[in-house]
C-alpha cells in the first residue's frame, strides 16, 4: 500500500511538472526584443499591398463556387442573411487580429500572440489544417473552373484522365471511390507555378496578386451592374423557405447552416497577420488591412448573393458555377459566362497564393521556436524568403491535390478558422489584463469585453452546424499533432526558455 500511495505521489508530481511545463510562456521581454530586432524579413510591403493580400486570400471559392451551393442545399434566398451574419463574425474576428497584430508585428499570426506553449502548438497544428490543406482544395476548384474556361471559350471538352484525381471522396455516402482517371494534370501545375512565384519574392507575389485582385474585384462589379436590372423579386419569395424537417434544410435554422457551410468565403484575412515581419509601419498598415479587406469582402459578397438568387430560383443554383448558372437568366449569356469563369480563375489563384505564404510565414514562426525542424526557418540569402519550407509546401500540395480527394477536407478548414479566431478574441481580453502597459496601435473599440465575447460566441454558434464526420476527421488531425508535438516539439522548444 504504501509503495503504492509513493508511487502515485511520484506520479501526480510528474504530471504537475509537465503540466508546468506545457503552459509556461514566452516571456514578453523575449517577445518584446524579438519585435525590436528580429529582421531576418525585408519590411517592403505598403498598406495597400497588405489591404490586396487580404481581398487576394479572401474572394475566391466562397463566392464563385460555394454561394450558390448554400442557396439550393440549406438556405435560398436566406443565403443573403447568411454571408451577412458570417461577414460580422469575421469583422469582430479582424478587430481582435488587429490590436493583436499592431502589438506583436511578427509572422505566424494567433500562433505567436498564444503564450501558452501546447496552446501555441495546437494553434499552430490547425493553422496547418487551414492554411496548406485549404490551398489544396482551391488547386482543385481552380482545375474545374480552368476546364470549364476551356469549354466555354473553344467548345473543347479536356480529357478527365489529366484532370481529375484518380480517387473521389463521395460527401453523401461518406465512402472513397475510384474516378477512372489518372491526376489532376492543372491542380499541380497552378501549384508549381504559386510555389516558384513565392520563392522569387513575397513583393513579386504581392504586385501579381494585386493585378489579380482587382480583375476579379471589377468582374464581381460587372455581374452586379449588368445583372441587377434583370431581377425578379419572385425569386425572393419565400426569403426564409419552409423548412423540411431538418436542422439543415430551409427555414431559420438552413440559413444557420448555410452560415457554417460559407464561413469559408471569409476565411483568409488572416493572411495579412502572417505577412506582419515584412511590412512596413505594422501597427498602422495591419489594422488597416485586416478591417478594410472583410468590409470590402462583405460588401462584395452580399451585392452579388442579392444578384444571383434573384435572377433564378434558388434551387437551380446546386453548380460549381453558380454565378454563371445566374447569368442565364439575362440576355449576356456566353460572355459574361467567360467572364465569371475568368474572374474564378483569378480569384481561386490568389487564394491559392495567399494559403501558401501564409503557411510558410507559420512555419517559419514554429521553426524559430523549436517546435519544428529549424529547416523551414531557413531564408534564402538573396531573396529574404523561407525557400526550403516553401518548396516543401508545395510538393506536399502538388501530389495531394493531383492525386488525392483533398475535398473531405473541405468543411474542416471552417472548424480550425472558428477555432483560431475565438483564440484570438481570447488572447485580446487576456492581454487587457496581463498587458495593460503594452504598447497598443490599435485597439479593438467597445471596450474589453464585448466584440471578443459577442465574436467568441458567434463563433461556437457556427461550430453548433459541423457535422459528425467533419467533427471526426478535425480530432483524427489533432491527435496526429499530439503524437508530432511529444515526439519532437515538446523536446526542442524555445518557448520556454
Amino acid at each position: 500500500m504504501q509503495i503504492c500511495k509513493a508511487l502515485s505521489r511520484r506520479v501526480l508530481s510528474c504530471m504537475k511538472i509537465l503540466f508546468k511545463q506545457l503552459i509556461r510562456r514566452k516571456p514578453m521581454v523575449t517577445l518584446q526584443v524579438e519585435i525590436d530586432t528580429q529582421i531576418e524579413f525585408k519590411r517592403t510591403l505598403t498598406w495597400w499591398q497588405l489591404l490586396a493580400i487580404g481581398l487576394g486570400a479572401i474572394i475566391g471559392n466562397g463566392i464563385f463556387v460555394l454561394s450558390g451551393q448554400a442557396a439550393s442545399i440549406y438556405a435560398g434566398p436566406s443565403v443573403i442573411v447568411s454571408f451577412i451574419l458570417t461577414g460580422i463574425i469575421a469583422l469582430f474576428s479582424a478587430s481582435s487580429f488587429s490590436e493583436l497584430g499592431a502589438m506583436m508585428p511578427l509572422a505566424g499570426s494567433v500562433y505567436t500572440y498564444t503564450y501558452a506553449e501546447y496552446l501555441a502548438w495546437f494553434i499552430g497544428w490547425n493553422s496547418i489544417l487551414l492554411h496548406l490543406f485549404g490551398a489544396m482544395t482551391i488547386t482543385v476548384a481552380w482545375s474545374g473552373y480552368v476546364v470549364k474556361f476551356i469549354y466555354l471559350v473553344c467548345d473543347l471538352n479536356a480529357t478527365r484522365a489529366i484532370v481529375q484525381a484518380p480517387v473521389g471522396w463521395n460527401e453523401t455516402a461518406e465512402t472513397f471511390y475510384v474516378t477512372g482517371q489518372t491526376i489532376n494534370l492543372s491542380a499541380i501545375a497552378i501549384t508549381i507555378a504559386i510555389t516558384v512565384l513565392l520563392i522569387i519574392g513575397v513583393r513579386e507575389t504581392a504586385m501579381v496578386n494585386l493585378v489579380l485582385v482587382v480583375i476579379k474585384i471589377i468582374i464581381l462589379l460587372i455581374f452586379i451592374f449588368a445583372c441587377c436590372k434583370y431581377v425578379n423579386t419572385k425569386n425572393y419569395d419565400p426569403f426564409f423557405p419552409t423548412n423540411l424537417g431538418s436542422f439543415s434544410k430551409y427555414g431559420v435554422t438552413g440559413m444557420l447552416q448555410a452560415s457554417t457551410y460559407v464561413f469559408f468565403a471569409y476565411v483568409g484575412f488572416d493572411s495579412v497577420a502572417t505577412a506582419a515581419q515584412e511590412v512596413k509601419s505594422p501597427e498602422k498598415s495591419l489594422p488597416i488591412a485586416l478591417i478594410g479587406s472583410t468590409i470590402i469582402s462583405l460588401v462584395l459578397y452580399v451585392g452579388v448573393c442579392t444578384v444571383m438568387v434573384g435572377l433564378v430560383p434558388y434551387a437551380s443554383l446546386n453548380s460549381d458555377s453558380p454565378l454563371s448558372e445566374a447569368i442565364t437568366a439575362t440576355p449576356y449569356g456566353r460572355w459574361l459566362s467567360i467572364l465569371m469563369n475568368l474572374g474564378g480563375i483569378a480569384g481561386l489563384t490568389t487564394v491559392g497564393m495567399m494559403s501558401v505564404l501564409s503557411q510558410t510565414r507559420l512555419f517559419y514562426a514554429m521553426a524559430h521556436d523549436g517546435l519544428l525542424p529549424h529547416i523551414f526557418a531557413k531564408l534564402h540569402r538573396k531573396t529574404n524568403t523561407p525557400w526550403i519550407s516553401t518548396l516543401i509546401c508545395g510538393i506536399f500540395c502538388a501530389l495531394f491535390s493531383g492525386f488525392c480527394p483533398v475535398d473531405i477536407l473541405g468543411e474542416t478548414t471552417s472548424i480550425s478558422a472558428l477555432i483560431i479566431y475565438i483564440f484570438a478574441h481570447v488572447s485580446v481580453v487576456v492581454m487587457r489584463f496581463t498587458h495593460k502597459d503594452m504598447p497598443r496601435g490599435f485597439k479593438v473599440p467597445c471596450g474589453k469585453w464585448l466584440i471578443p465575447t459577442v465574436g467568441s460566441l458567434l463563433c461556437v454558434l457556427l461550430l453548433k452546424g459541423i457535422s459528425k464526420a467533419t467533427a471526426f476527421r478535425f480530432l483524427a488531425w489533432t491527435l496526429l499533432g499530439q503524437i508530432v508535438y511529444f515526439s519532437y516539439g515538446y523536446w526542442n522548444s524555445t518557448r520556454r526558455e
